[in-house]
């Protein structure tokens, strides 16, 4: 009996570390594959981001050093491989840009309402995350 508590003793700190880690350690925006808006399938993403396709070829480079980029008629999305870049990104980007984790997002000027531009970043925001760069609850 004593050995069932053990195991079961373990099994629970292990349980509770994978939580623990689950929650408060691992960003699961880090490993955010953006292909999924180079050919959009649901008509709200088709809506936002008409003509999207995949532009990491002619987007990343030394001076823009993404690992992954989207782009549209309205906005271009740029995936790092570290966080200061993405800051760095989004920050260069002025009021059009916005920051979520490993990404920056471009918005073209004109190219959506702010109604349109606030749900793109409460979306993007909120993806493999409890709360969204911008504190708001996902």
């Amino acid at each position: 009996m004593r050995k069932v508590a053990v195991a079961l003793g373990f099994l629970g700190a292990a349980l509770v570390a994978v939580l623990f880690w689950a929650m408060f350690v691992y960003d699961g925006r880090k490993d955010l594959d953006l292909s999924p808006w180079a050919s959009p399938q649901d008509p709200w993403t088709r809506s936002v981001m008409p003509g999207a396709r995949w532009a990491t070829d002619e987007l990343c480079d030394e001076a823009m050093p993404c690992i992954q980029a989207v782009t549209s008629e309205t906005v271009t999305l740029y995936r790092f491989a570290e966080r200061d870049q993405a800051v760095a990104a989004a920050e260069s980007f002025g009021e059009d840009g916005y920051l979520t984790g490993w990404m920056a997002v471009r918005f073209e000027p004109g190219g959506l309402t702010a109604a349109e531009r606030d749900e793109v970043e409460y979306s993007i925001g909120c993806i493999n995350t409890w709360v969204s760069e911008d504190g708001r609850d996902c």
